[in-house]
């Protein structure tokens, strides 16, 4: 797959992952914690503080695809192994790790309460899981980013 072409996959499906995020934010979220926190008696009083989380959590999420879409443009201009593209990807790990911290704490604060219900804690636990492991290999592309880039950089010096 050449480059241009990559670059535009990718982008549309940032913009599908933005969509579905956005409708998740506004619509799912809403829905699922009326269902399981509304219809509980013991739950019930925590449905706002539920939606005022979904969206706090939802801001690194769209921040990471707007820095994805940076790092698309890059790659459909030809700037790909770039040392501001490694940086791009270090960031996105920190804020898939900010995302994890915040379920943990959801996590933890569920359990405090002792108001779990196994749906919620399943979905926690599912997205905590999902945010350290797209911290890490973020994380891991950025670093072997950086040295690419390096490497790069030196080729560009020999020639």
């Amino acid at each position: 797959m050449k480059q241009k072409e990559l670059a535009k996959w990718l982008k549309i499906i940032i913009f599908f992952c933005w969509i579905f995020g956005l409708l998740f934010c506004v619509y799912v979220a809403p829905e699922t914690g009326k269902n399981i926190l509304l219809d509980s008696y013991p739950l019930n009083e925590l449905y706002k503080p539920f939606i005022a989380f979904i969206w706090i959590t939802g801001l690194p999420y769209f921040y990471a695809l707007c820095i994805g879409w940076r790092i698309c443009s890059d790659i459909n201009i030809g700037n790909d192994f770039t040392v501001k593209n490694a940086r791009r990807l270090k960031r996105v790990s920190v804020l898939a790790m900010t995302e994890g911290v915040l379920y943990l704490i959801a996590l933890l604060y569920v359990f405090i309460s002792g108001h779990y219900n196994t749906n919620l804690l399943m979905v926690l636990l599912l997205i905590l899981f999902f945010a350290v492991v797209i911290s890490v290999f973020t994380s891991l592309l950025s670093y072997l980013m950086g040295k690419a880039s390096k490497i790069k950089q030196d080729n560009e010096l020999t020639i």
